[in-house]
């Protein structure tokens, strides 16, 4: 019985302290519902509705409970469990909350940012991996645009050869046909002397023969009169 006038002054406590949850302790006593011991302080359960009911046990807060019955004193029957045993008894209505305690849902609430920060700190960690790789990927952009500058730039400058190139090649098929026509020219040239020097030589070979021709006809026709040899020389 020791327990008796503490209860009887924690639940009128209690009482005076929930009386503006009105819409919370109605809701807390439709039959049918789970609902849970308030967390202000442990709960006493009696065996009847009202204060003169011994207390058969003591629910922590934030105990889950069934609502069996609802007096028109505010009383509730209930159903808990405790272990793999199931209890009943009576309570105000008073005691109970439409949803878990304070502790319970700070706890759920700590669950979920601890999942919360769990995801960021993983959704951080892809974000670092994807800023790591990007960087790499714009250190690599800008290798290929330089080995593209360079190469672009070298480009030009085959294509400058080459253009060079082609030019010298036209210049020196140019240079070729000139050639060729100088050689033929030249060919014509030396077949020219070659027969300007025959008839030289034939002009001088008939000059030289005429010249001697001449000669001898003019030793023929301009011979010098021998002396008569007179009689008795010989």
């Amino acid at each position: 019985m020791i327990f008796k006038p503490i209860a009887i002054a924690a639940s009128l406590s209690l009482a005076t302290l929930f009386a503006g949850h009105a819409s919370t302790a109605a809701a807390a006593t439709t039959v049918g519902y789970t609902n849970y011991v308030t967390d202000s302080i442990d709960v006493p359960v009696r065996r009847g509705a009202g204060y003169k009911f011994k207390i058969s046990q003591m629910l922590k807060s934030g105990t889950p409970v069934k609502i069996l019955e609802v007096d028109k004193e505010g009383w509730v029957q209930i159903e808990y469990s405790r272990g793999s045993k199931t209890s009943r008894g009576w309570m105000p209505s008073s005691m109970l909350q439409n949803q878990p305690v304070a502790k319970e849902r700070l706890k759920e609430q700590m669950e979920k940012t601890n999942q919360v920060e769990e995801k960021y700190n993983a959704l951080k960690l892809e974000l670092n991996t994807l800023k790591e790789r990007f960087d790499t990927a714009s250190t690599e952009l800008s290798a290929i645009k330089q080995d593209k500058f360079e190469t672009t730039q070298e480009l030009d400058r085959l294509k400058a050869i080459s253009s060079n190139a082609v030019a010298l090649d036209e210049e020196n098929k140019a240079m070729k046909l000139r050639l060729n026509e100088t050689e033929s020219q030249n060919a014509i040239m030396r077949e020219q002397i070659d027969q300007a020097e025959d008839t030289v030589k034939r002009q001088w070979f008939l000059t030289g023969g005429g010249v001697l021709l001449l000669g001898l006809l003019l030793g023929r026709f301009f011979r010098m009169p021998t002396k008569k040899k007179r009689w008795g020389e010989l």
